[in-house]
């Protein structure tokens, strides 16, 4: 677990969280088409969503690896 600091764009606030974890938290398999059992592919760009404890707004970080 890496946990990292990420500051909040709206207040300001710390936050820390492992985003790698949660990105691979909500990898979902395919539901539809030929392929239905693989994964979805990876986008270029991995991002996650973490909400703000102060705020409770939502912001974007992205993941490494």
């Amino acid at each position: 677990m890496a946990l990292r600091v990420f500051k909040c764009p709206f207040c300001g606030y710390k936050v820390r969280a492992d985003p790698k974890k949660r990105w691979q938290a909500g990898e979902t398999t395919l539901t539809r088409g030929p392929a239905a059992s693989e994964l979805a592919p990876v986008r270029a760009k991995r991002t996650v969503d973490l909400t703000c404890p102060n705020c409770k707004e939502d912001f974007e970080v992205e993941v490494e690896g």
